[in-house]
């Protein structure tokens, strides 16, 4: 009598599916808060714009900074929930804490106290 040693699992579960997406969820909406961001910062004045009289963007774009707010919202819950189902499921010795779902919810916690601080320094 022969025993084969198969691996019946058929790949990953429900609920590393759902943490491989919630993490990235977190991610993409991260790097889109960044890229928005980047265009409603104030911009600075160069050389140029003083010699041809640009006129320039001198504070905050408040309705960009309000798309930043609900990114970073999405970002910290998923990743949030992210972070509650990797603590359900950690059962074995492989396996281990995503990190990156860390990084992302305190970059994001961050985020938002800094909107707020910006948001009160405007208004």
């Amino acid at each position: 009598m022969t025993h084969r040693n198969t691996d019946r699992r058929e790949g990953p579960d429900l609920w590393i599916k759902l943490l491989t997406g919630s993490g990235l969820l977190s991610g993409v909406s991260l790097v889109a808060a960044l890229f928005v961001t980047a265009r409603a910062k104030p911009e600075v004045e160069t050389f140029f714009d003083r010699f041809y009289d640009l006129r320039l963007q001198k504070s905050w774009d408040l309705e960009l900074m309000e798309y930043i707010c609900y990114l970073l919202l999405i970002c910290l819950f998923s990743s949030l929930g992210g972070l509650l189902i990797n603590s359900r499921r950690k059962r074995r010795k492989a396996d281990h804490i995503w990190s990156s779902l860390i990084f992302m919810s305190c970059v994001s916690v961050f985020g938002l106290l800094a909107y707020s601080i910006l948001i009160s320094h405007q208004g």
